[in-house]
């Protein structure tokens, strides 16, 4: 018994309540006092008698107002001490017979895309079923009324599903509303996430958290593994973690988890490969193959062996008869438990035109003459009649002056030919084309200056670099030539030219062009480079006959991207004014080839994956509120007054209605969710920290093999200050009246 008495409250909840209580239990005692000092003593007959009289009884007076007093005092005391919450050990006999457990209990619940396995345990389909069983089990281990219960989700984005409540059944109730989503898993934000709500319950006397996931690779190693590793030192110390591992042993998936064209541009004239990477985790094994262009089956459907590494499949029978969006899918069959990734979507806006702007600085007689004519006869060259060939690229040709009033947008390309005058205006409606996804070409000629250029136009990142001189070959020697080699790798630009010998690349002399400064950190790729030259083969335009080394291989082509959109650079003129390029048989090939490569598809907001936003592009056409289904057919909302979507939850083709038309929007899981391979329970241990953490299998341990601590006796002086109520009652009025003769 006294060895109970010992362990009793170690600690308090609220302890500023139990000094509170002591200081309140003096209250009485100085009220009693002040009574007394407020009466004066006054001998008189009539008093006299009664004191005499009551000399008999004043044992008893005594007791009782000692007693009152005492009682009240008490009361005090004990009101304090209940609010107080005294909590006592786990191993305390009174602990056992008459405490309750209190605490707080975080459950961190993976609802990710990979929790969709179907393990096929009884009453739980699949491993978020389980993982929601398994709370709910631990729910009832708990005491109702001083054991709180919070619920976090681990899916992208996390969220707080269930804010700390004592209430047992909407605990309960709050694990059962947790529902399968197809995202990303987020186990560091739901960890970060449970470390506020116990930092905001820090009164708790004992804090437990309870991390029920499939343990994926992709969630516990690598940067996510290192993000839960930096967050760990201090989630120890708000809680004791205990994480439980719901993946079934040997579980594996074969997934389609990428689909794309082989070429930047997709185009009703030309053919296009498109690629689709298949997957197994775990197992080798044997899947059959299937494609569908807008819900039609295609040819080409085959038997593949998939593992880990099998090679992207090819699909080259697709054939688009009309421009616009079009859908494509690979979808792979046999017995698989992860169904949700076995097909793969992909929106293709297959370009049947792409209009083309050529902004010419100059305008000079002749059919040839302008900086941009040229290039304008090699992407859309007129027939003998004079009228343009039907192809896929349409060109328009202004000059300078009549660009601002030309509405970008509107083109896929905007090629400037030698333009010498860029205002700063002119330059940011240049940057916003671009970063909205629009291709920008650059040609040099006579009238650039590199003032002009490296004020407006490199601020604003349309220039690979700084302009620094303009380079012209000396009379008495050779012109500058292309470091073009076709047997060696080349840019995917110049792709079409492997291993063609007689392109006339290596042959283009090239008599004047301006020279760029590239950072060495720059993300600028280089398409082409100039062969070396030594010093006194070339002058700076200018120079007054002085020799100027050159810098070796300057840049002769380049791309980088700005936005969701790319910059070509060419530091040579579109026409014959700086060099022989024109006259090559590959000029033609190459202009297409540069231009097909630096013109988006503009399909990338059509081809979401599951946990982002629909964001409609600025240049989309609208006659009415869009709306946006899922594949389901129930709406998607937007955000009030912005053209973006609320977060996308499951795969599958969404329709966009805008008014005019309704447009196909694909939505993909994210392809680490396919991989369902775990990790060991030591890697998790480790990842959490080790200290304060307990790692199980899919089961609760037994009862008796975990701690308890935290047992609250708060109830219990609370059923004292009720017992001391009744009793002060009944004293104050037992002792309060006279009592009758």
């Amino acid at each position: 018994m006294f060895d109970g008495l010992n362990n009793l409250a170690a600690g308090f909840v609220t302890p500023a309540f139990a000094v509170a209580g002591v200081a309140l239990a003096a209250i009485p005692i100085v009220i009693h006092l002040l009574n007394r000092r407020r009466f004066k003593t006054v001998q008189w007959a009539a008093m006299n008698f009664l004191l005499k009289a009551m000399k008999k009884n004043r044992r008893r007076l005594k007791f009782e107002q000692w007693l009152l007093l005492a009682t009240r005092c008490a009361l005090l005391a004990l009101l304090g001490l209940a609010l107080a919450r005294p909590m006592g050990c786990d191993n305390s006999t009174i602990s056992r017979i008459a405490a309750q457990r209190a605490g707080l209990h975080v459950f961190v619940i993976d609802d990710s895309g990979s929790m969709a396995y179907e393990a096929g345990r009884a009453g739980a389909a699949t491993n978020l079923a389980r993982a929601k069983q398994l709370a709910k089990e631990q729910i009832d281990r708990l005491s109702s009324g001083t054991e709180a219960v919070a619920i976090v989700t681990a899916a992208v984005p996390a969220v707080v599903e269930l804010k700390p409540t004592y209430d047992l059944d909407a605990a309960r109730a709050a694990v059962d509303r947790v529902e399968q989503t197809y995202a990303a898993t987020d186990v560091a934000g739901a960890l970060q996430l449970a470390m506020e709500v116990g930092r905001a319950e820090a009164r708790q006397p004992e804090r437990h958290l309870h991390v029920l996931t499939d343990s994926t690779r992709t969630a516990w190693e690598g940067a996510s593994g290192d993000a839960i590793k930096r967050l760990s030192p201090d989630l120890i110390k708000v809680f004791d973690v205990a994480h439980y591992n719901v993946a079934i042993k040997g579980q594996d998936n074969a997934a389609a988890i990428e689909l794309k064209p082989s070429v930047n541009l997709v185009t009703t004239q030309f053919p296009a490969d498109f690629l689709a990477t298949l997957r197994e985790y775990g197992s080798a094994r044997s899947v059959q193959t299937q494609w569908r262009l807008d819900d039609v089956v295609l040819p080409g459907g085959a038997t593949v062996e998939l593992d880990s590494t099998t090679p992207p499949v090819t699909q080259s029978q697709a054939r688009f008869g009309s421009g616009g969006p079009h859908v494509l899918s690979v979808s792979i069959t046999g017995a698989d438990k992860l169904r949700i990734d076995d097909t793969r979507y992909r929106v293709v806006d297959v370009a049947s035109q792409l209009k083309t702007l050529i902004v010419e600085g100059e305008r000079g007689g002749g059919l040839l003459g302008s900086s941009g004519m040229f290039l304008s006869l090699a992407l859309s060259p007129p027939r003998i009649d004079g009228a343009a060939v039907q192809g896929y690229v349409s060109t328009e040709v202004i000059g300078e002056l009549e660009l601002g009033n030309k509405v970008l947008e509107d083109y896929s390309a905007v090629v400037l030919a030698g333009v010498g005058q860029i205002t700063s205006p002119m330059a940011e409606s240049l940057a916003r084309y671009v970063n909205a996804g629009g291709s920008l070409v650059l040609f040099m000629g006579d009238a650039v200056s590199a003032d002009t250029y490296n004020s407006t136009l490199l601020p604003r990142k349309l220039l690979p670099g700084a302009l620094v001189k303009r380079m012209n070959a000396a009379a008495d020697q050779a012109a500058f030539t292309f470091d073009f080699k076709p047997r060696a790798p080349l840019h995917p630009m110049l792709s079409a030219f492997a291993n063609q010998e007689n392109s006339g690349l290596d042959t283009a002399q090239v008599y004047t062009y301006w020279q760029v400064s590239v950072p060495g950190d720059s993300p600028v790729e280089r398409v082409l480079n100039y062969l070396p030259t030594t010093s006194g083969e070339a002058v700076a335009a200018g120079s007054r006959g002085g020799a100027t080394q050159l810098s070796s291989r300057d840049p002769a082509i380049t791309v980088h991207s700005l936005g969701a959109g790319r910059v070509v650079f060419f530091s040579t003129s579109a026409n014959s004014e700086w060099t022989t390029l024109p006259a090559k048989p590959a000029y033609v090939a190459m202009m297409h080839e540069v231009l097909s490569g630096s013109v988006t598809s503009g399909d990338g907001w059509m081809n979401r994956q599951v946990g982002q936003q629909v964001i409609l592009p600025g240049n989309l056409k609208l006659t009415t509120a869009p709306t946006l289904t899922d594949p389901t057919g129930a709406p998607i909302a937007f955000e009030p007054g912005k053209l973006a979507s609320a977060r996308l939850s499951r795969p599958g083709i969404y329709k966009l209605n805008t008014g005019i038309r309704e447009l196909p929007i694909a939505v993909n899981m994210v392809a680490e969710e396919s991989d369902l391979r775990s990790v060991d329970s030591s890697v998790i241990k480790s990842t959490l920290g080790e200290q304060n953490v307990s790692v199980y299998e899919d089961a609760l341990p037994a009862l008796g093999t975990t701690a308890s601590a935290g047992n609250d006796f708060g109830w219990i002086a609370m059923a004292a200050v009720l017992l001391f109520i009744a009793a002060e009652s009944f004293m104050a009025m037992r002792f309060g009246h006279q009592k009758k003769s």
